[in-house]
């Protein structure tokens, strides 16, 4: 057995921060044109499966897990006529 110490164990937030973390780039604009070029390359480099999941994540804190069939209800008012 050695006597070195072992690394401390991550918490559960900062597992899930690393796992965000390790595939970001970061990448430095010059302008907002470039910045805009940069994202959209970004976008169509990206799988249509990668482009759902991100669309995913930015959906389910509005709406939630569970919500992903609720819809706008249909109404229908019988007005009489004159």
């Amino acid at each position: 057995m050695s006597d070195a110490k072992s690394a401390p164990a991550l918490t559960a937030s900062q597992v899930r921060a690393a796992r965000r973390g390790a595939g970001w780039k970061i990448v430095v604009a010059d302008s907002f044109a470039e910045a805009e070029a940069e994202t959209r390359a970004y976008w169509r480099a990206a799988t249509p499966a990668e482009r759902l999941s991100a669309l995913e994540k930015l959906r389910e804190p509005f709406y939630g897990k569970d919500q992903v069939g609720g819809r706008l209800q249909r109404f229908l008012e019988v007005v009489p006529a004159e």
